[in-house]
This record gives C-alpha cells, structure tokens and sequence, in this order.
C-alpha cells in the first residue's frame, strides 16, 4: 500500500483533498464536520432526546435492550457510507469503526458485552456488493475493543431494500427474514449487534428477537451512525 501511495496520493473520500501522513478516508476540514452522539437521547433507542423515552419507544415494544449510535447521519457520513455501500469502497468501514470504538468507551452499559455480531446480508446482496459492510465495521470494532466477534445470525430470506419503507412496511417486509443458525453462538450471552444505520430500529428489533429465541441473555445495538 505504501508503494500504491507514492504512485497515487491517497486523497479524502468526500472533497478529495489530499491526505495528510496518518489520514484515513477523510481530510481534517471534512472529519471536522462529524457529529457524535454523547448525550441527550433516548434511553433505550438512542434517538436525540433531552430525557425520558421517544415517543416511537412509547409506542412500540423493542426487543432489543438499548441501541446506541456513535455519530448522527449526515455529511460527511451520508457520503461516506454511501461509497462504502454502494460503490465497493471498504476503506469507510475501517474509518467508522475507529470512531466507535472512541464512542464505546462513553457509554458504560457495553462493558459487560463481550461479543459483537453483525446484521447479515442476504447471500445474494452480498455477492453482488463483494461484502457484508456491517461486518466489515464489527469485525473491526471487535478487534479495537478487545470483544470477540461471532456469526450465529443468517440472513435466510431476501428482502427489498429498506431504504424507501416506512416504519410499518419495514417491519413487514422484514419478517422472517433472518434465523439464527449457530444457536450455541447465542445461548447464554450478552451481544453487541452492529449495523450502520439506525433508521427505525426494525431491522435490529427484528434480529434481537431471533437471538432471545436461540437463547441470548441479552442483546445490545449499536450503530455507526443515527438517521
């Protein structure tokens, strides 16, 4: 890699500017512009919130114990995470990941999660993407934190993007579309489950459920970025 840089200088991701020694994805100016989420927010979906709970919270029953974001969703991360899912950039993924494992070590209700696991892709959407990008930030959140990383969840039936859903549609359209695979995986532990966005929480709510099924003692989300 270092020869690749003395031939093309590695430039940020999002204004292309060119990096700095030690820079990763983005310039000073642009990683600048990242917001996190420190406080004031919802205590168990992690929505922006003086105190108390959401009204979506209010409303519906999460499966999952808390979920937890490490920076809100908007530039550069809209960018960034739009390379890292659609046009093969892997390099985002390592990038997020450094920054929430800054974020894990202010939120103390993970310490005693010592296994981190990913939202999975369909096997299709992953052969065509090249890879999985919520793996590619838990397998590397879990080496920055000292977790262990596991795989017992499956993602069994193809879906429709997400993206254009809204909450009801989500939820329907994500109905059995995961299994736990590995139940021995699950049995018995306290999970970190990790995706990139949190939208509406469907998709974490839904996974949470399989793994309380196979036997988790808890299941925790945490996501790169909070829409």
């Amino acid at each position: 890699m270092a020869g690749i840089d003395i031939l093309i200088p590695p430039a940020c991701l999002v204004c292309h500017t060119r990096l700095g020694a030690g820079q990763k994805s983005l310039c000073p100016e642009c990683a600048s512009q990242i917001t996190f989420v420190k406080d004031n927010f919802c205590y168990k979906c992690g929505s922006e919130l003086t105190e108390g709970y959401c009204e979506s919270c209010r409303e519906t029953q999460f499966q999952f114990e808390l979920s937890r974001s490490s920076m809100q969703y908007k530039t550069p991360l809209t960018e960034l995470m739009h390379l890292l899912k659609y046009s093969g950039y892997r390099s985002p993924a390592a990038f997020m990941a450094e920054k929430m494992a800054k974020s894990l070590k202010d939120y103390p209700e993970f310490e005693d999660y010592p296994y981190i696991t990913a939202v999975p892709l369909h096997r299709v959407r992953r052969r065509e993407r090249g890879y999985n990008q919520s793996e590619l930030i838990a397998k590397k959140l879990a080496k920055l934190s000292g977790k262990t990383y596991i795989r017992p969840v499956v993602r069994s039936r193809y879906t429709l993007s997400q993206t254009k859903l809204h909450r009801t549609q989500r939820l329907s359209n994500l109905a059995g579309a995961f299994r736990v695979r590995y139940s021995q995986q699950a049995q018995g532990k306290k999970l970190i489950l990790v995706d990139d966005v949190f939208t509406t929480g469907s998709t974490l709510n839904e996974i949470s459920g399989e793994l309380y099924k196979a036997g988790a003692a808890s299941v925790a989300g945490f996501t790169a970025t909070r829409a």
